[in-house]
């Protein structure tokens, strides 16, 4: 393969900085509680003009101490804020199974029925983006 081939086939550096961002969102109610989401989005380069998603996967906090759900999904595209940051909404359904924690693995609840719950919210601005001076 000649060394012109090899360049032709890189992709462009993406624009904007390589950032994630922090989710804090409460679950709507299903069987009489509701669970709170603490979630940090995969890193992606990118800028509030641009149109880019996360990804992110994660699990509820547990509810009354019983039981906990898992959660994956993507953001909304990019929204501008002044000042060059931005935001992302998110919104789903969590996973279905209860869970609970069991010595350092998890297993299904039995004892909690299958339930859904339905999640929307917005998130920070970016985190852990370089400082303009490097």
């Amino acid at each position: 393969m000649n060394p012109q081939s090899l360049h032709a086939n890189r992709s462009v550096e993406p624009e904007g900085p390589a950032h994630a961002h922090e989710f804090r969102i409460r679950t709507a109610p299903a069987l009489g509680h509701t669970h709170h989401m603490l979630l940090y989005t995969y890193a992606v380069n990118g800028t509030g003009e641009d149109g880019h998603i996360h990804k992110f996967q994660g699990h509820t906090l547990m509810a009354d101490g019983s039981h906990f759900h898992r959660v994956t999904g993507q953001t909304g595209p990019a929204i501008p804020l002044p000042g060059g940051k931005h935001y992302h909404e998110a919104s789903g359904e969590l996973d279905d199974e209860p869970f609970q924690p069991k010595g350092g693995y998890y297993t299904t609840m039995l004892s909690v029925p299958r339930h859904v719950h339905g999640y929307a919210g917005r998130s920070g601005p970016p985190i852990g983006t370089e400082p303009p001076e490097w």
